[in-house]
């Protein structure tokens, strides 16, 4: 009798043993302890800004404004080659400037671009009494790439003088100039120190 519950036991133990290896299975998809790397944000630009040197921390992470999205979505497009198709900035920017205006710290926006350079003029809420600050920056910067992830650099300011000269250059845009024409003032104000910190 007592081999009999030994062999049960030994069995009983054999298949618990089997279940739990079994439970800690994970099919092969073990996970790192080496953490993944993860975007680096710079204070005022994303990844690229002016080559390399001054400032090439990123703003590409996955910080997004959900809640912002009004359904303003860029229409950056894969072509049947594979190659993404730009964003029209010149006609299309005004939907993610509203979107950026849905920011909580923010009222509105102006977006200019030339290239891979964005550039955005924000201006604040009334009831917002703080600066432009890191984390406004990100949803900013994620809200232009989420429109056209071919950006490379995203540069915001709040600084008064800047934002009027950016809502004047987006004017000039909007009334049939192009971009190119007005990259030397847009980099003008993406190189200042109120940008670029």
């Amino acid at each position: 009798m007592n081999i009999r519950k030994s062999l049960a036991l030994i069995l009983l133990l054999a298949t618990a043993c089997a279940l739990l290896a079994a439970c800690m299975n994970d099919g092969g998809t073990t996970l790192s302890a080496t953490p993944a790397p993860t975007a680096n944000f710079a204070p005022e630009a994303t990844n690229g800004y002016l080559g390399t040197g001054a400032n090439d921390g990123g703003t590409t992470g996955t910080a997004r404004n959900n809640a912002a999205n009004n359904g303003a979505t860029g229409n950056t497009a894969s072509t049947t080659d594979g190659a993404l198709t730009p964003f029209d900035w010149a006609n299309s920017a005004a939907g993610i400037e509203q979107a950026i205006g849905q920011i909580s710290e923010l009222s509105e926006a102006r977006v200019v671009v030339t290239n891979t350079t964005a550039l955005v003029g924000v201006k604040f809420d009334g009831a917002y009494k703080g600066q432009l600050t890191e984390r406004i920056r990100e949803m900013v910067a994620a809200e232009v790439l989420k429109a056209d992830p071919t950006i490379q650099t995203v540069a915001v300011t709040a600084d008064a003088e800047d934002v009027a000269k950016i809502y004047a250059l987006s004017d000039q845009i909007r009334a049939g100039r192009t971009a190119d024409e007005l990259s030397a003032d847009i980099n003008a104000i993406v190189r200042n120190a109120t940008t670029m910190r």
